[in-house]
């Protein structure tokens, strides 16, 4: 998972979508630290990073990709948190792993931009980020039945 993960950030830090301050890819509870800012590091002691990077994975994993309530609209591909100074982008590949990138607010200026680049490279087949998807609509209407019925 890392390296998708590591190549997406990538992605996004070429295509200056805005001034990225950290990105890490979590699977349960342990996470890869894929890119700090150094301002941002000399800003927070270690204690601090950590439990940030924790609260924003408890709240990716509200995220689930599958989400049955919704399962007529599709999987999750991303979720975006705006922050007074920070945006915060999750991607959830799998049950309990994802991607999370904080960018400075101030210097997202395109947010079309911004999530049509991260949908492009989530989207493209190429890049094998994610787990398979569901692809009988019976087996999406067996977890709608499944959830509600």
């Amino acid at each position: 998972m890392n390296e998708e993960a590591e190549a997406f950030v990538a992605t996004l830090r070429k295509e200056n979508v805005g001034r990225m301050r950290r990105a890490v890819a979590y699977d349960g509870e342990e996470y890869d630290v894929l890119y700090t800012r150094d301002d941002v590091e000399e800003s927070m002691t270690a204690e601090e990073i950590d439990e940030t990077t924790k609260n924003l994975i408890l709240k990716g994993f509200d995220d689930e990709r599958d989400q049955p309530e919704f399962a007529r609209f599709g999987h999750l591909d991303m979720s975006v948190r705006w922050f007074h100074d920070v945006v915060v982008l999750q991607v959830p590949l799998g049950d309990w792993s994802g991607v999370i990138v904080a960018f400075d607010r101030d210097t997202v200026v395109d947010t079309g931009a911004f999530t049509d680049i991260a949908l492009d490279y989530i989207d493209d087949p190429d890049t094998e980020m994610r787990e398979a998807d569901i692809d009988d609509e019976d087996d999406l209407d067996d977890a709608v039945e499944e959830q509600f019925g």
